[in-house]
């Protein structure tokens, strides 16, 4: 994360200018990992002897190839089974597609971001994948990095005058799962309710952290509170009929979430997470179970 003094900046685009090429994974095992493309061609696959492993039963062996032209760098899909898309458009197979910044490359359920060579977000995801970052439970990152993202997404945003929301929820009566089922059964129920919402309930590039306890965020780049509401209404819904099965025994789960969203009055990243978890309390408040949207 950049600092604001000249010459902390200028040493960090320095540190960028020597950065080559690389491949995030925003969604995926394991994500955060950044991937340096330093050979002509890099091929990406299930084998074992791919350049990048990609470990995901949906993915071909050799599934596709990054190849370096120039200055640019073309993907071609290696007529895999089940595709590869590029933005959420499918590459038609042999044809090579010129990559550029901040494009989503999608095999299988596993996204990668792409980043050109000299391009200072790679020092920002450089340590994504670290251990320190993810919480060790959940396997999703921890509110040590959701503090870091808040901060960087919100002075993107708000430098770019683009939406950015905000989603702050918790587990119903996690208190009583515990007290009725047993402590190990609520450890079951936080490592399924965030399997569930990362493999079925996220965008390519939200971020999803667990903030503490039975506490989550979601962070929404290029989406506004209607758009996020209705994104936790999705989660909402998908975790109120999900079939939580621990030894045999059912146990009811629900969220309540709170919603905010960036604006002009809103001062900081901590400012716009308040807001959030002021929401949450107001769903909470108003009979659980529910997404509560913040007044503007």
């Amino acid at each position: 994360m950049m600092k604001g003094d000249p010459e902390t900046i200028r040493a960090e685009r320095e540190r960028a200018a020597q950065q080559p090429a690389c491949l995030i994974v925003v969604r995926g095992t394991p994500q955060g990992h950044r991937y340096f493309l330093t050979q002509d061609e890099t091929v990406l696959g299930r084998d074992p002897t791919a350049d990048i492993v990609v470990q995901d039963a949906n993915v071909s062996r050799k599934h596709a190839v990054l190849i370096k032209q120039g200055d640019q760098m073309v993907l071609v899909d290696k007529n895999s089974s089940n595709g590869t898309k590029v933005n959420g458009k499918a590459c038609e197979p042999g044809k090579p597609v010129q990559l550029s910044k901040e494009d989503l490359i999608g095999m299988g359920t596993t996204h990668f971001k792409f980043l050109p060579a000299g391009e200072i977000e790679t020092l920002y995801y450089g340590n994504l994948g670290d251990a320190a970052n993810i919480d060790s439970m959940t396997s999703i990152y921890n509110k040590g990095f959701l503090l870091q993202a808040i901060e960087v997404e919100f002075k993107r945003h708000k430098a770019l005058h683009s939406d950015f929301s905000v989603v702050f929820f918790d587990l119903d009566h996690f208190k009583k799962i515990n007290d009725t089922y047993g402590h190990d059964a609520g450890d079951f129920v936080l490592k399924e309710i965030t399997r569930l919402i990362s493999t079925s309930a996220l965008r390519p590039k939200d971020v999803f952290g667990r903030y503490g306890g039975e506490e989550f965020v979601i962070l929404m780049g290029n989406a506004n509170s209607e758009q996020a509401r209705e994104q936790a209404e999705t989660i909402r819904k998908l975790v109120e009929e999900h079939l939580f099965i621990y030894e045999q025994k059912r146990i009811p789960v629900t969220v309540s979430m709170g919603v905010a969203q960036l604006d002009s009055q809103t001062e900081s990243a901590q400012t716009l997470l308040r807001t959030a978890d002021k929401a949450l309390y107001a769903a909470k408040s108003g009979g659980r179970n529910r997404v509560n949207v913040a007044s503007r």
